[in-house]
């Protein structure tokens, strides 16, 4: 009859309709997971990274210690301006306070303020 032929037309569709829930859910469940690895990954790669490493290069250029290619000094007889020694310098202090602050290390008699060409040490 008509009327049965409808009833089992509405039963197949609430059994599609918790068939393709179900499905969709598991999908979703799936994305989840991944997702979950991907942030574990992420994280482990991310804690392998040296921030300071890849921030500040120390490295030397003839007779002169550099941090990010500035010169720290002047010899007699080699120029350098003030202007890369103090930008030097403010890397230094920058350095410093990272270093200090990934430690835990505090400075009990001085403080440092690092301001790039302007950096400034404070004495407590």
């Amino acid at each position: 009859s008509e009327y049965e032929e409808a009833e089992e037309e509405a039963w197949h569709a609430v059994i599609n309709g918790n068939t393709l829930r179900a499905q969709a859910e598991q999908e979703e469940a799936t994305r989840e997971r991944q997702l979950v690895q991907f942030c574990r990954r992420e994280l482990a790669r991310l804690g392998r990274v040296d921030v300071v490493s890849d921030v500040f290069r120390i490295s030397s250029t003839g007779s002169f210690g550099t941090l990010n290619s500035l010169r720290l000094g002047r010899l007699p007889g080699v120029s350098v301006d003030w202007a890369e020694i103090n930008a030097a310098l403010g890397q230094v202090a920058l350095l410093l306070v990272a270093v200090a602050r990934e430690s835990g290390a505090r400075f009990s008699s001085h403080a440092l303020l690092p301001m790039g060409s302007y950096s400034k040490a404070y004495k407590l």
